[in-house]
Order: C-alpha cells, then structure tokens, then sequence
C-alpha cells in the first residue's frame, strides 16, 4: 500500500470521523495465478478461459479486495420530451474476493452513493427537481451485501436471488456475456435482469467494461485495470422527486474504475464517507448481523424466511 494512502486515510479519520481507529488499508500484493494462458482468439476461449477473464476484469483471482470509483448523470424524461439532467452521483464499491472452488469465486459489496450537483460536481444533501418542482431531501444509498454474489460459468449470480428464486439463473451461462475483442482491448457486455415479480417496467440495465488482453493473459496479473459504463432505465425514483411514472421515467448513465486505493477517489466523498461510515466503510459485509436491503424486500415479500 503506497504511504500517501495511509497518510490520507489517517489524516481524514481524525479531522472527519472524529477520531476514529485507523485500521490500515490492505489490497493483497499480485501473485502468479495458476492458470493456462488465454488464447489471442475469443472465439477459441473454453468457458474456464472465459470465466478466468471475467474474474481478472470484474474482480481478482486471489483472494482480497478491489475497488469500483463510480459516477455518473441521472436524468428525467417523459416522452417525446427529450431527457433532462436532473443531479450528479458519485461514490465507490468495495468488493472483496475468494476464491470457493476451481471455477468459482464469491464478493461481498459495499457500496455507499452521494449526490452532487449537477455544475460544480460538489456533493449536495438535497436539491429542487426541476421536472416536478418537489423539494428533496437526499438520503445517500448505502448497500451492504453479506449474502454475497458468485462469479462462476454461469457469470455474476446474486447469491440472494438464488435462494429466493431457485430455477431463475437455471439456464444462465457464462457464454451470454459478449466478449469482443476490439484491437488491444477485450469488452464485455452485459444485460442486467431480475426475476418477472420484481420488475417494475419499463426497465432496463446495460453495462459494458473494457480491460487489456495482455493483462487477462498474464498470469502474474491477478487483477486487471478494467473500466466500464452503463444505463439503467427506471419506471420512478421517489429519492429524486420522480415518484409517479405518470409525470416521467428516469434514466442513469453511469461510469465505473477499477481504482489502486482510495487516493483515486473524490477527497470531498472520503471525506463525508469516512465522517458518516467510517466504523464500516472498510469492512467486509460477509459478517453482517444485518440482510442486505434486498434482502429485507424479499422477506417481506414472502420470497425468503425472515
């Protein structure tokens, strides 16, 4: 861990987290992993060779932990008008990464939003929605997954859905993420999708992330450098002041970056990160006496035991 990370990290737990204990951050060093190397050729790629390249670009083929920088621009529209800016977001996703089996892997996420405003970018607390009028009053998503996700030949499973829904990733493979490789760089594209009884339309999510197939094929490589973007179209966002699908829909671009350490992202983010979350910002969710959020629905929905 560069010293600047650990310098920044302490400075920032005793001025905006009160002094909290500082717990030193750690991604585990790369080591050689023990597989074949990809062919130059996608189409010659087994399911193993394709599973290896998602969990480089995704994640890391050891265990530890990495870090998503996300940001982006959601906007309201109501057709045929044309879509609206309404507020920026920014925030990051800490994932950490075990390997469970020769073809699997399990991460448990934590992921904390702010958001900011749509000129100068600055993390705001509330805005006036300019579509609706509606004074809002923003409440940051923070999302703790203890229930974990897997990333196995059939792709990224929600380890959730999967007890709520046993049959739904039945049919899934691998196979249904596009990998193109695009000169030096490998893409991968894939479509988000929930169970029919939790879709609320119209919806819709896309996300493409790009990595280097020199980094997949180097076995000294554990974790790519990978970066992606996305939309996610939403039927209302009552967090925003959209809360009737009548007055219009809402749609999220969103950017993601595979980042070193927490010197990649915003100082303004760490800072109010660290001041409101700062006992569990940097603690694995795997033991959390606490469901995820979507956990808690599905109980109460009936889908799983409480």
């Amino acid at each position: 861990m560069p010293n600047s990370t650990f310098s920044r990290r302490n400075a920032l737990l005793t001025a905006g987290a009160g002094g909290l204990g500082a717990a030193t951050y750690l991604t585990k060093p790369a080591r050689a992993a023990s597989h074949r190397r990809l062919p130059d050729r996608i189409e010659d790629w087994t399911e193993e060779d394709r599973l290896h390249a998602l969990v480089k670009q995704q994640a890391r083929t050891d265990e530890g932990k990495v870090i998503w920088r996300t940001r982006g621009v959601i906007y309201g529209f109501k057709a045929p008008n044309s879509p609206v800016p309404l507020v920026r977001f920014k925030g990051c996703e800490q994932q950490w990464i075990k390997p469970t089996g020769p073809s699997e892997y399990v991460k448990y996420t934590s992921l904390l939003t702010y958001y900011s405003h749509m000129e100068t970018d600055k993390i705001i607390d509330g805005f006036t929605n300019p579509i609706t009028g509606e004074d809002v009053t923003f409440r940051p998503n923070w999302s703790r997954v203890p229930e974990g996700q897997t990333i196995s030949k059939k792709g990224v499973t929600i380890n959730i859905i999967d007890d709520a829904f046993p049959d739904f990733y039945a049919n899934d493979s691998i196979n249904d993420i596009e990998m193109t490789l695009i000169g030096d760089t490998v893409s991968f594209h894939a479509k988000m999708k929930w169970p029919e009884p939790l879709v609320r339309n119209p919806y819709n999510q896309d996300q493409s992330f790009f990595a280097k197939i020199s980094e997949l094929q180097d076995d000294a490589v554990t974790s790519a450098s990978a970066h992606g973007a996305g939309q996610i179209l939403m039927p209302s966002m009552p967090a925003i002041g959209m809360s009737d699908p009548e007055i219009g829909q809402v749609i999220w671009h969103v950017e993601f970056y595979k980042v070193n350490s927490w010197d990649d992202l915003p100082e303004d983010y760490l800072t109010k990160a660290l001041a409101e979350h700062g006992e569990d910002f940097d603690v694995n969710p795997e033991n959390d006496a606490v469901p995820s959020k979507l956990a808690r629905n599905l109980a109460r929905l009936g889908y799983v035991k409480k």
